[in-house]
C-alpha cells in the first residue's frame, strides 16, 4: 500500500471517529456585556464535526498551562480532533460542543474550547488542536 492510500484511509478511519458537532468561532474585536464590561466578541464560522481526545505529554499529568483570563488553564495538547476539510483555525478561535455522538461523554455538550495552537505534519489524518477548555 502506497503512503497516499495509507493516509487517505487513515483519515476516513479519524472522521468516522468524530461523531460530536462543534460550532466554530473567530474573534471579532470586543463587545460590551450587560454588567457593562468590555469582553471578546466572536464570529460564527459555521460548525464542523469533531472530537474531544485529551492528550498530555506525561500520561494523564498536564505539564504546559495557559493563563485565560485570571485563571492558569491546563492545554490538552492534540485535544480537540476535526476533518482536514474544516475551516484551519488560528489562535483564539473557540469550539462549542453542540451535540455529542451515541458513545461521548454526555458532560460535552456546551463546553467550550478556545486554541492556543493549530499544530502542522507530514501524513496527517485530522487536524489536532492544542486546546484549553473555558467553560
Amino acid at each position: 500500500m502506497s503512503s497516499a492510500s495509507a493516509v487517505a484511509q487513515g483519515r476516513v478511519a479519524a472522521e468516522a471517529e468524530m461523531t460530536d458537532t462543534f460550532a466554530a468561532y473567530s474573534p471579532n474585536g470586543t463587545t460590551t456585556d450587560a454588567n457593562g464590561y468590555e469582553v471578546p466578541a466572536f464570529a460564527s464560522q459555521g460548525s464542523t464535526p469533531g472530537k474531544v481526545q485529551a492528550r498530555t505529554r506525561q500520561g494523564d499529568t498536564n505539564v504546559r498551562m495557559i493563563r485565560v483570563g485570571d485563571v492558569d488553564r491546563p492545554v490538552l495538547e492534540g485535544g480537540l480532533h476535526i476533518p482536514l476539510s474544516a475551516t484551519v483555525p488560528s489562535v483564539g478561535w473557540e469550539y462549542v460542543c453542540t451535540a455529542i455522538g451515541s458513545l461521548s461523554d454526555p458532560a460535552l455538550p456546551n463546553r467550550r474550547y478556545r486554541v492556543v495552537d493549530v499544530p502542522a505534519k507530514t501524513y496527517v489524518t485530522a487536524r489536532r488542536l492544542d486546546v484549553v477548555q473555558v467553560s
